[in-house]
């Protein structure tokens, strides 16, 4: 007898842990790629007379740490560990995609473009990609040493403070340690050379005051989606 989908699936019933995983999941991902895209952009953020220099993808970088600390707090270092080489392989694939897309219609002759797309609509394409990809490579960099620093020091807290009800503060530490790894090396790896050290520093700087100002902001969240997935109070603040 042929099984229903409902049958391959397991119960047909929606499962809260399960949302919150792909929950989390899928915000990783999502974030991953708007932070590499959106990177090529840089804003300036006047804070009370103090202008920073910010890449217009550190929100959604900031993200991506929201959703491995949720992974590894509910479902351990294993985890939040696939979810990150899962990221990496993924953003290379975004980049193969993108170098199709800029320059697929020079390597294989039988791809060409429509009339409407102007050498002008063309040169303009190519900078905004060729920007983002540099930014992709140096994001890749970054945040691979960035990410398993954060995995790594959240897990080793979790271990050591076990029973202490200090989530808050290995999400804290975790995340700010790692989101300063990160801005630094990105902000050189992406921008260094391009621009003054002057803006370079600002760049830096801009990133680290608003990467620890989304993980402060986060940090109910946390408590709010592992409450989610294990079935506790949603206002549940212990561990």
């Amino acid at each position: 007898m042929s099984q229903q989908p409902s049958d391959l699936l397991g119960s047909p019933r929606i499962n809260r842990r399960d949302f919150v995983l792909f929950f989390t999941v899928g915000l990783f991902m999502v974030s991953l790629v708007v932070a590499a895209v959106t990177a090529v952009k840089i804003q300036s953020i006047d804070i009370f007379g103090f202008v920073l220099l910010v890449p217009a993808g550190s929100l959604a970088f900031g993200l991506t740490y929201l959703a491995t600390d949720v992974i590894s707090e509910v479902w351990g270092r294993a985890s939040a560990l696939m979810v990150l080489l899962a990221g990496l392989a993924l953003r290379f694939v975004m980049l193969l995609l993108f170098l199709y897309a800029m320059y697929g219609e020079y390597v294989f002759g039988f791809i060409g473009v429509a009339e409407s797309w102007s050498p002008e609509r063309q040169d303009a394409f190519l900078s905004i990609l060729g920007s983002s990809n540099r930014i992709n490579i140096a994001g890749m960099i970054a945040f691979a040493i960035s990410a398993l620093t954060d995995i790594y020091i959240f897990d080793r807290l979790r271990r050591l403070q076990a029973g202490k009800n200090r989530l808050w503060l290995r999400n804290n530490i975790s995340t700010m340690v790692s989101q300063i790894l990160n801005s630094t090396v990105f902000v050189i790896a992406a921008f260094g050379w391009t621009m003054g050290w002057g803006a370079i520093g600002s760049l830096i700087l801009g990133q680290i005051v608003i990467k620890l100002a989304v993980a402060a902001i986060d940090t109910p969240l946390i408590y709010f989606l592992r409450n989610l997935a294990l079935g506790r109070k949603l206002f549940d603040f212990r561990g």
